[in-house]
Parts: C-alpha cells; structure tokens; sequence
C-alpha cells in the first residue's frame, strides 16, 4: 500500500517572486503562504510542499543556457562557464528554498529542505530516477518536506532542468495523494491570460478519460520561465488527474486567499463556494 499525503502544496514561482528582477521576493505572498501551510499543519494535515524557482534561477537558467545541457564537445572556457552557470543556478534555487523553509520553521512547521537535484536523475530531460524513500521517512516521523524544481544530472545531456511540476507528478506516483494544490499569483484558471479583455474565469474543469478536457483555454509563458509556463503546469494537473482515475484532483487558487487552507485541508471541496478552480474527473 502507498504511503498517504493528504495535499501536495505547490507554491508557484510567480506568486512568491517577481519573475521580472533577478532573486526578488514577494515578501507578503510569501509569509501568507508559510501560514497557509502553518495552519494546515497544524490542524493534522500531512502534506508535502513543492515550490518554483521564479526569479530565484530561471534568470540564471536563461542566461547560460542551462536547459541545453552540457555538450560533450564543449572545452576549454566555455565549459568552465556553463558548470559555473550550473552551480550558480542550483545555489540561486536553494536559496528561495532555504527562505521559504526558514519561515516555516518560524511559524513552527517542521519543515526539512529536500532538494532533487542531489539525487535524482534525468534522462534527455525526462525523469528516470526519483527515489522518494527518503520524502516518504520524513513524513513518517511527522516532518514537512520541502522540494523545488531543481537542476539535476541528465545521462545524455550532461544535466538539465526539472520542474516542480515533474516533481508533483513523481510524488504522485509514488505516493497515495488526496488532492494537489497549486497557491498562484492568481485566484485559479482562466480561459486565456487574465490580463487580456473579457478573460473568464473557469471555478472547475473536467478531465475525460482520454486525458482531453471539457475547457478550451489558451496560454502564455513569461519570457523568463524555463520550464514551460502555465502550460506545464495545466498539462500536469490533468495528467494527475487521470492516472489517479479522479481519486486525485487538482485545485488552483491564489496563494493570499483565505479559501487557500479550506482547499488543502478538506477533502471535498466545491468550487462553487470557495475561489478557486477544480480539476477533476469527467463521472
């Protein structure tokens, strides 16, 4: 039997950093989300927190083209500055992580960093290793994992991105996951980017058996964000959602909301009364 998480929490990128500046917070994004997991915590929920990087390495990534790899043929002082690139996107990274579990320690959530990159393993970009054991122990014993999107070892390019949403779907897998949680800079899911005219808003979005949805939306992706935009993240949700065959659905919602820890804490949650949008099977 799988271990069980009641919520993995994902805290977007956006929502906590400004994407636009190299290495800026969002302070009070970000202490509102501590304290939605604080209050989770708190009241008995088992959860694991993964968090973007946003302007804490995406800035670093594009600079030296880390998502290209590191190419065999590459010598001399251009490879000495794309491992450099890599070493200083990985520290930019951990340093929003060290942040985020730094607050809730100050909160009193037992939180422990736990960063992929250490451990797991890509393969031309794909996930092939993610040992979870050591995620499922620290549960165990009543601690709060905190993973990211990472850099990580790849055996064919050398090493490349993995994004938190890899990460959420990997825990997924490996673990019986009640609901996922995505705390955005927005109150959930439009049918095309909030910021254009008469965008609406979609409270839920059905997923049919064959992974098609009963929502035509369209995106857009920061000119910073490496690994894929909202549309990842969309593509994710319903990949969730149809592997687990609906026993997992999927909220999103805005990380300063008050609805935020009625959606990670209750199980059944309806859309129609809290703000946010649910992803969930088409019955």
């Amino acid at each position: 039997m799988l271990p069980k998480i009641d919520a993995v929490i994902k805290i977007g990128g956006s929502a906590v950093t400004n994407k636009s500046e190299k290495e800026t917070l969002k302070p009070g994004p970000l202490q509102k989300a501590a304290e939605c997991i604080r209050q989770c915590h708190d009241s008995g929920i088992t959860c694991v927190v993964v968090h973007g990087a946003g302007s804490f390495g995406h800035h670093h990534a594009r600079e030296f083209k880390i998502n290209k790899g590191l190419p065999i043929a590459l010598s001399g002082k251009d490879r000495r500055e794309k491992i450099l690139g890599y070493s200083l996107t990985r520290q930019s990274v951990q340093k929003l992580n060290q942040v985020l579990v730094n607050a809730l320690l100050e909160l009193g959530v037992p939180a422990i960093a736990f960063s992929p990159g250490d451990s797991w393993l890509l393969q031309q970009r794909e996930l092939v290793r993610g040992p979870t054991e050591t995620v499922g122990r620290l549960l165990k014993h009543g601690f709060v994992p905190v993973l990211h999107g990472d850099l990580c070892m790849d055996d064919i390019l050398g090493f490349s991105i993995l994004s938190g949403d890899t990460v959420i779907k990997k825990l997924c897998s490996s673990f019986d996951v009640k609901r996922v949680v995505f705390l955005t800079d927005v109150c959930g899911i439009y049918d095309r980017p909030p910021s254009e005219p008469d965008a609406q808003f979609l409270p839920s979005i059905c997923v049919r058996a064959d992974g098609t949805v009963t929502a035509g939306i369209k995106t857009s992706q920061s000119q910073n964000d490496v690994t894929g935009g909202i549309l990842l993240k969309l593509n994710t949700a319903f990949d969730i959602v149809k592997q687990s065959e609906g026993r997992c659905p999927v909220f999103v919602c805005a990380v300063d909301s008050s609805d935020a820890p009625v959606v990670i804490s209750t199980s059944d949650v309806d859309s129609r009364n809290v703000h946010c949008t649910k992803i969930s099977m088409l019955t």
